[in-house]
């Protein structure tokens, strides 16, 4: 089960694509971020995946993307949706301390966190209208104007589980 909203985040690291370590809690240290553990061989992370630049546009909410698969794999899935420059791509490696810390079990999860790194609100799978509500509770946050991360013509289901 994932943390639940109101927690503290847990101290967890995982490490970006350059094989170097990330502290997690750096993401939330500046201000509000939305974390997203996903697998790419998983059918449903690919409809949040889609949206996750979008979330990057609202000022001053860190974005991050974390992979439960080695960096070929990871590299190709984030490079197929755009993420260069707008989504931080990070890797869990086996045995996924950042994915277990956080209580992830279903692919994929989001967690978005205040400042200072408590839960503000827990999501598993994909639905277009959770989407939406995350994207604006993470604009109340970040003292940012709401942007829809769902655009009509995107298509794909209203919902599906992790």
């Amino acid at each position: 089960m994932p943390i639940p909203t109101g927690s503290p985040a847990p101290a967890a690291a995982a490490r970006s694509l350059d094989g170097s370590p990330r502290d997690l809690a750096s993401l939330w240290r500046r201000g509000p971020a939305l974390l997203f553990f996903f697998k790419c061989d998983c059918p449903t992370s690919p409809l949040g995946a889609r949206v996750l630049p979008r979330f990057a546009a609202l000022p001053g909410l860190a974005v991050a993307a974390v992979c439960q698969d080695g960096e070929e794999e990871t590299r190709a899935f984030a490079e197929a949706y755009a993420w260069r420059g707008a989504v931080e791509v990070l890797i869990d490696p086996e045995p996924w301390p950042a994915s277990d810390a956080f209580g992830v079990l279903a692919s994929p999860t989001w967690f978005l966190l205040g400042p200072g790194g408590r839960v503000e609100a827990v999501a598993e799978g994909w639905s277009r209208a959770g989407a939406d509500a995350l994207a604006a509770r993470a604009a109340a946050l970040a003292g940012a104007a709401p942007v829809a991360v769902v655009q009509p013509g995107d298509g794909g289901p209203a919902f599906r589980p992790g």
